[in-house]
């Protein structure tokens, strides 16, 4: 709630900044709104794409995406003239900057282990009352994309920092998984996925 009411007194404070410049320069107003378009429109792209269980492939690459959105916006908040439609287009934008900050918080990865060229296992930042580290299997899709076909939101581990597999056949996949020890004893920690039309 903190973070949230910061954010919104910083967005306040940086609109503020054009009454203060006493040069308009439109030439200038008019890249950085061009740019915000196209920020704006990548990032809805990408983060409907997270939430039908699609992302970019890389452990930085929706995280650049959501920074370079979350810039963009900051820059024409703190630049461009107060008018109408800034204020329009700040009522429209503030929904997809707080989805940004939200998937930047919590869907950030820690770690991957690649299986074999299709297969990864993830590890990521859950959610606010998440025990620990999220789990997640994913497959490569479409060249640039990885589709998450398993996750587990109840292994409550901290400090991934190794995963190895044991077994990966039809029936199910063994991991091992290697954690700072802190949430269970058990270290590596044996872990099965079960083939239920995963794979």
């Amino acid at each position: 709630m903190e973070a949230i009411l910061i954010f919104i007194i910083a967005i306040v404070g940086l609109n503020c900044i054009p009454l203060l410049i006493k040069k308009q320069i439109p030439k200038l107003e008019k890249i950085i709104s061009r740019i915000l378009i196209l920020t704006t429109i990548t990032s809805l792209i990408f983060t409907t794409l997270l939430f039908i269980d699609y992302r970019l492939k890389g452990i930085y690459s929706n995280s650049i995406i959501g920074l370079t959105f979350i810039f963009s916006c900051l820059l024409f908040f703190s630049i461009v003239k107060y008018s109408r439609k800034k204020i329009l287009k700040v009522i429209l934008l503030l929904p997809l900057i707080i989805v940004s900050i939200y998937t930047l918080l919590f869907g950030e990865t820690l770690y991957e282990y690649r299986i074999n060229d299709t297969y990864k296992i993830e590890t990521f930042i859950g959610g606010f009352l998440a025990c620990g580290e999220n789990i997640k299997m994913t497959k490569s899709e479409f060249g640039i994309l990885e589709r998450s076909i398993y996750r587990d939101n109840n292994i409550c581990l901290k400090g991934i920092y190794k995963i190895e597999s044991l077994e990966l056949n039809e029936n199910h996949l063994e991991l091992l998984i290697y954690h700072d020890g802190e949430m269970d004893s058990e270290n590596p920690y044996s872990y099965e996925i079960k083939n239920k039309n995963v794979w």
